[in-house]
Parts: C-alpha cells; sequence; structure tokens
C-alpha cells in the first residue's frame, strides 16, 4: 500500500485534529455552562465502503467514532455531542475538483431520493441537533444523503458496470 505520509497528516489535520481541537477549547467552557452541544461533520464516505481514496473516508470514519467516545465521555456533564455525514452534496469545494457535468448526474441518480443537496440540507440538520428539540439526542450520527446510505436507487454507476 503506497501511502504519501505528508497527505495522510493534512487529512487527518483538515479532518479529525480540527474537530479535536475545537472540542479542547469548547468543553471546558461548557462544563462551566452544565450543558452543550457539539456537532462534528462527517461525511457517508466514513460509513460505506468503496471509496476510491484511503485518506478521506478514514479520517471521516474516525470523526464518527471520535463523536461517540466523546459523547459516552460528556454526556454525564450535559454536554451533546453529534455528527452530520453529508452525503452527495454540491459546494463550490466539489465543483471545482473537475466533476464532469455527466459524472454529477449520474451521482445525483444513485440516491434513492434523486437529488443532489446542498449546504442548506446540512445546515438544516445541524440546528436541528443544536436546537432543543434535540436535547434528548447524543451520540448520533445523522446521514444527510437522500439515502444513499439507505441503498441505491439502482440507476447503473458511471462506468457502466452496475450487476444489477
Amino acid at each position: 500500500m503506497a501511502v504519501d505520509i505528508a497527505a495522510w497528516d493534512r487529512a487527518l489535520r483538515g479532518n479529525l485534529t480540527s474537530m479535536v481541537l475545537l472540542a479542547k477549547y469548547a468543553i471546558p467552557e461548557m462544563r462551566k455552562l452544565g450543558a452543550g452541544a457539539i456537532v462534528n461533520i462527517a461525511s457517508v464516505a466514513g460509513l460505506r465502503g468503496g471509496h476510491p481514496s484511503l485518506l478521506y473516508p478514514t479520517a471521516k470514519g474516525a470523526v464518527v467514532q471520535l463523536t461517540r467516545t466523546m459523547a459516552a465521555h460528556h454526556g454525564r456533564e450535559g454536554i451533546r455531542v453529534n455528527c452530520i455525514a453529508p452525503g452527495m452534496v454540491y459546494p463550490p469545494m466539489v465543483s471545482t475538483c473537475g466533476m464532469t457535468p455527466e459524472q454529477r448526474e449520474a451521482r445525483r441518480r444513485r440516491s434513492l431520493l434523486q437529488t443532489e443537496g446542498t449546504g442548506w440540507a446540512v445546515g438544516h440538520g445541524v440546528v436541528y441537533l443544536l436546537s432543543d428539540a434535540a436535547r434528548w439526542v447524543t451520540g448520533v450520527i445523522l446521514p444527510i444523503d437522500a439515502g444513499y446510505t439507505a441503498g441505491d436507487s439502482g440507476s447503473p454507476s458511471p462506468t457502466g458496470d452496475y450487476l444489477g
């Protein structure tokens, strides 16, 4: 297995260590208040196999476990820790990575709802998990993915090698 350790370190710093640092500084303040809520951001890539990258899904899978561990450690302090796992949203970051219109359409068709998400869909999930409506919710990994983690829509894959 060929691994670029510098790229590995960057992926973990950006996708995992950043959330640890947030918690390191936020949790002491939440303890003073006797309550708080943290929402980490993972990805469906951290929940499913088959991603072409080694780095990204590994880092996002670690965020999932970090969330569960933090929830277990801090629940008795009144601090809730949850996680959003966005699916196939199309933010500017994705639009600049060279995805063709055909790839984008094939990706959209793979979701059960046959739609593509936006940052707003993810944001609404974050707002819910931070709200009083979620006061009894901790340790949850909430996929916001148009049903992608529930199953495949049955549409052929972009490469045409669907075996269904």
